[in-house]
């Protein structure tokens, strides 16, 4: 951090109760990023977790919030899952993920990252120890996150972020779930939208509590460059529902971003912190949202290289433009127009009177 420069805040979490107080003109800048993951059984020496993220600390710190998929448990629990198919993770078709860096956590808070999604299909490889650890390691390290807990209602809950007056509701739903990863009423676990009912009345009960309400949803195939119909079907569940934008994960390659009415829909951000050799899995990007109370909202695509070190790089020159002309052809289709590195869905969310309803308890 820079002499003088102001340490990093964590965002405040709102409650419930607070009714929606967002500023007329207050405009707000969001930004997502793709799958997160400190350490991995193929990296051959460790890698501090705080320098993974020296090439895009700056950028992210200057948004308001930013949003990452936490693709693995933080934990140093070494038992398990038995619930994953041996044969698969011996073949190299699925990987189990671990984090035992006791540095993990504040990483990501000094990386700029604010809320992370828990909603993958790795959060429980080290079973329920490793997720209730993972939990408790994030809230020492000021870091929200959404889409698993200690129960049911606890994984489906929205996290509430208030910023700049702004209340930013954050739910979370997995669409690819491990066996006996998700949460029941009484047992921790993920949230999932296997039942996409349950993900459409969680984004219902939502919306009323907030300003502006975000899902992000770990679905898709991976490497797949378009979308499913599955992940069209349930953004546009979604979307009616009340989402204001649709952030996704899962393929482990870029997707484009799309347009529900005025909702942007990032189908996939690809990797982020990440160890790949495959270059369409180290290209990438932050995606970046303004939202404005005058009703303007502007969506840009901010191109990143992974090194070989799993770290991510802002690209420059070619490889940008490369990027930024992949991101264009994929999007066009999807119903998003990219002018360079810019482009918009329409009216911002609160454009419209927001209708009065229930609120939910956070947990």
């Amino acid at each position: 951090m820079a002499q003088g420069q102001p340490a990093p805040q964590p965002a405040r979490e709102a409650s419930a109760q607070e009714k929606p107080t967002r500023p007329a003109s207050a405009p707000i800048h969001i930004a997502w990023v793709g799958d997160i993951v400190l350490e991995v059984p193929w990296r051959p020496s460790a890698v501090s977790p705080r320098a993974l993220f020296d090439g895009v600390r700056e950028r992210l710190l200057s948004s308001d919030l930013v949003i990452g998929n936490l693709e693995s448990p933080l934990t140093d629990w070494t038992e398990q899952t038995p619930y994953k198919n041996k044969a698969d993770v011996e073949a190299g078709r699925d990987v189990i993920f671990r984090v035992a860096s006791p540095e993990a956590a504040r990483a990501l808070f000094d990386g700029g990252i604010r809320v992370v999604s828990l909603a993958n299909n790795h959060t429980a490889d080290y079973a329920e120890p490793g997720l209730l650890d993972t939990i408790q390691r994030l809230r020492n390290a000021g870091v929200l996150y959404a889409g698993a807990g200690e129960n049911l209602a606890a994984a489906e809950a929205p996290r509430v972020a208030e910023i700049k007056g702004w209340r930013i509701g954050i739910i979370c739903f997995s669409d690819v779930v491990p066996k006996y990863s998700w949460a029941e009423v009484n047992r921790p676990g993920i949230a999932t939208a296997k039942e996409s009912e349950r993900l459409v009345q969680a984004v219902a009960r939502a919306r009323p509590t907030v300003d502006l309400l975000i899902v992000v949803l770990h679905w898709g195939v991976q490497f797949d460059r378009t979308p499913s119909p599955r992940q069209e079907f349930l953004a546009q569940g979604a979307q009616r529902a009340g989402a204001d934008l649709v952030l996704g994960a899962h393929p482990h390659v870029l997707q484009g971003v799309g347009c529900l009415g005025r909702v942007p829909i990032v189908y996939s951000a690809g990797n982020f912190v990440f160890p790949t050799m495959s270059l369409p899995t180290r290209r990438t990007a932050i995606f970046e949202f303004e939202f404005s109370g005058k009703g303007k909202l502007a969506v840009r695509v901010v191109p990143v290289i992974i090194d070989d070190r799993g770290a991510p790089q802002l690209a420059d020159d070619e490889p940008r433009n490369e990027i930024l002309t992949e991101m264009g052809q994929l999007s066009l289709p999807l119903g998003l127009q990219l002018e360079g590195d810019s482009g918009s869905c329409g009216e911002a969310p609160g454009s419209a009177p927001v209708s009065s309803g229930g609120n939910l308890e956070l947990h």
